[in-house]
């Protein structure tokens, strides 16, 4: 049996050249979180790494003061992820920044080795150019490939992107493989929509110094409940979750005191036993700011999990803190993409439909 809490979470960045990828892992390496990553890449040049962020750095590997690690694949791809689940202590997570012409599904299989646990593909694409990269005759195919096998798209540089653009290519980018989208300028992205593999704890408010129009805001949901479910539950509840969830995670606790991870992130959706010893169901999403997305979560949850339908009205249940008065389990709190002058309003109210 597997765990999220033991196994190291495996993530691959993909995208063609230029559109992003080393922009992405500058912001991941530079807000970890307490997180300890450890990437993986070609070249330690591509990433710009602050002279007092570096720790040490010994023939083919970078160690950095928060804990991270970049690790260069000059000796070999399945040594380098050897080494690093050797490491004491191990990172938490492993992230492939894969070329401009790899074939990210096939780096993706090394996620399915022992210790490893496959995260997600993540295809950072350029909105100005990525629909006339897919026409060209020479790198198309590379590129529509690329989105295809997508579990999550970070559509970036939507700053270059007129208006008036943006419907017609959120319509494209659904009919080449249908992966979740996520709009930004500069990879400004939270790091738990790129990375989901950190165990199950309340996702923090996200602030990022992006601020333009197009990028989108996110907003976090959890529920908790001492409860024990069926397993077919369970699986309807992985099934059912909305469109605008970008990622979820947690336990299930089902009958037969068995316990069973979920991990979500884009359109791939684990649900898997787990040897952890939580003794409660907890789970996690994080999500595109929709007013409905919350209602649409809590529904189901009671539809699929606690087997009823969810009230009509959806007022005044709720705490100033996101804390449903009627329901405590449920826990509903906003993700900001503002820029830090844009604070976070702490006295938003929220509604619970449970």
């Amino acid at each position: 049996m597997t765990s999220l809490e033991t196994t190291i979470g495996f993530t691959v960045i993909g995208g063609y050249l230029g559109t992003g990828k080393t922009t992405l892992l500058n912001h991941l390496l530079r807000h970890n979180d307490g997180r300890r990553i450890a990437v993986l890449l070609n070249d330690f040049g591509s990433i710009n790494i602050d002279a007092d962020l570096i720790e040490s750095r010994v023939d083919s590997q970078i160690s950095l003061t928060n804990g991270c690690i970049c690790c260069s694949l000059s000796d070999g791809f399945e040594r380098a992820i050897e080494q690093l689940c050797n490491l004491q202590p191990a990172p938490q997570a492993i992230v492939v920044e894969a070329s401009g012409v790899a074939d990210v599904q096939r780096l993706a299989q090394y996620g399915h080795r022992p210790g490893l646990s496959l995260d997600g593909i993540i295809v950072v694409a350029d909105a100005e150019t990525v629909r006339a990269k897919a026409a060209d005759k020479y790198v198309g195919e590379t590129v529509c490939s690329q989105l295809r096998c997508a579990d999550l798209i970070v559509l970036n540089k939507m700053d270059l992107l007129p208006s008036e653009a943006c419907a017609a290519l959120m319509t494209w980018l659904g009919r080449i493989g249908g992966a979740r989208i996520v709009a930004t300028t500069w990879s400004q992205v939270p790091l738990e929509v790129v990375l989901g593999q950190q165990g199950v704890r309340q996702i923090p408010v996200f602030e990022s110094v992006a601020s333009h129009d197009h990028v989108e805001q996110y907003v976090s949901w959890s529920f908790a409940s001492d409860k024990i479910f069926q397993r077919s539950a369970a699986q309807k509840f992985s099934e059912s979750l909305p469109e605008a969830v970008i990622r979820a995670k947690g336990f299930i606790r089902v009958e037969g005191s068995e316990l069973l991870a979920l991990q979500v992130v884009g359109r791939r959706v684990s649900l898997q036993p787990s040897a952890a010893t939580l003794r409660s169901t907890r789970l996690v999403a994080i999500g595109r700011k929709d007013h409905l997305l919350l209602q649409s979560l809590d529904a189901v949850v009671a539809s699929c999990l606690i087997g009823r339908d969810v009230r009509k009205t959806t007022g005044g249940n709720t705490r100033k803190d996101g804390i449903c008065s009627k329901h405590p389990c449920v826990r509903i709190r906003k993700l900001s993409t503002k820029s830090p002058s844009q604070s976070v309003n702490d006295n938003q109210t929220f509604s619970c439909s449970v």
